[in-house]
């Protein structure tokens, strides 16, 4: 046998060098210990870099998918609402959550107001009955604004019970019937609600197809609707008013009020609200203007379980709504509660029929 194989192999002047294949095996080990912990440097580097840039990306896009869904929901409202109409017939209402959840409507927040008007938004210029409200789902963490749309026909021309009645007979005795059915009260939206019931709310149901309620944006925390009345002037809660029969809503087109068209009246107000009396007769009219605002959050922070305050409408003396500071209190609110990235989007409606 060769007793050197494998071994060190002498040099021609002496020298004795290690076998070739143990020096490359040897050099490819430091090698690549040395090129993977250059590599391993360079990755960290690289993360902590990027790490950031990821994040202020990720935070841009879920900042523009709020601003898109809360935009596109105020733009839709906007065009229901500016063709708003009311007669004798109909009754626009702003009520609060409450009397939408008393007959069936889930998960409302009854803090919150809830807006119910007719328009001509069918496809011939037919009246459809047109509606938003706030919701929210704490167990869930679902946070929405609600759109009620109502048709007057099902399918098979089949008359839509949830649809208020306007009046189309003909028949005298129809006629006089369904003259207590229009019949809007000065201190009640049951023109509405008589007609509605948790069936009508129920859209989890797919076998329910006549659900009339649909969301028109996720992560909608607050929501409020301003009147406004032909000076510009905040129109005072019908509630708070001593002067008028007693009431929940918020506004009424149906109530007995009057505005000042040129300059306020000589008390200074613009909106005068009357007694009950064989004198007195219900205004049938519009606001000339209202103003909504909401205030959103994306879908991380509402997937946080954080907890979202009660909404509070502060009001001014005179019964209308100071929005300014009730928007700022919940704001401050959410600030306290860890809500850091909420977003406030207000609109205002000039409505054609308002005027």
């Amino acid at each position: 046998m060769d007793s050197n194989k494998g071994s060190a192999r002498p040099h021609g002047d002496g020298m004795v060098l290690p076998d070739s294949r143990q020096a490359m095996a040897g050099l490819s080990l430091i090698e690549l210990l040395v090129a993977f912990v250059i590599f391993a440097g360079l990755m960290v580097i690289l993360v902590g870099a990027v790490e950031p840039v990821s994040r202020t990306w990720i935070e841009s896009e879920r900042k523009v998918l709020t601003y898109q869904r809360a935009r596109g929901a105020l733009e839709l409202l906007t065009r229901e609402l500016t063709p708003a109409v009311v007669d004798t017939r109909m009754q626009f209402a702003v009520i609060p959550g409450n009397m939408l959840g008393d007959i069936g409507a889930p998960s409302v927040v009854e803090e919150s107001p809830a807006l119910l008007w007719m328009a001509p938004l069918g496809r011939y210029g037919d009246l459809r009955c047109v509606g938003y409200y706030l919701f929210r789902d704490e167990d869930r963490q679902l946070f929405r604004l609600k759109r009620i749309f109502v048709k007057p026909f099902v399918s098979d021309k089949k008359e839509n019970p949830y649809f208020p009645a306007v009046g189309n007979s003909e028949n005298i005795e129809d006629l006089e019937r369904e003259s207590l059915n229009m019949r809007t009260s000065p201190v009640e939206p049951n023109w509405y609600l008589d007609r509605w019931n948790d069936a009508a709310f129920d859209e989890e149901d797919t076998f329910n197809r006549d659900a009339i309620v649909s969301t028109a944006a996720d992560g909608v925390l607050a929501f409020w609707v301003q009147c406004y009345d032909l000076l510009g002037n905040p129109i005072p809660w019908l509630s708070e008013v001593r002067n008028h029969p007693a009431s929940e809503m918020i506004f009424n087109s149906a109530g007995y009020f009057h505005q000042a068209n040129v300059e306020p009246f000589e008390d200074g107000a613009t909106t005068v609200f009357l007694r009950e009396t064989k004198y007195a007769m219900k205004a049938n009219r519009l606001p000339a203007e209202i103003e909504i605002t909401i205030v959103t959050v994306d879908d991380d922070v509402a997937l946080q379980g954080l907890e979202i305050p009660p909404m509070s409408s502060v009001l001014f003396p005179d019964g209308s709504l100071d929005l300014e500071t009730s928007v700022e209190l919940f704001e401050d609110a959410l600030n306290l509660n860890g809500i850091r990235r909420s977003r406030t989007f207000s609109t205002r409606v000039k409505l054609l029929g308002g005027s």
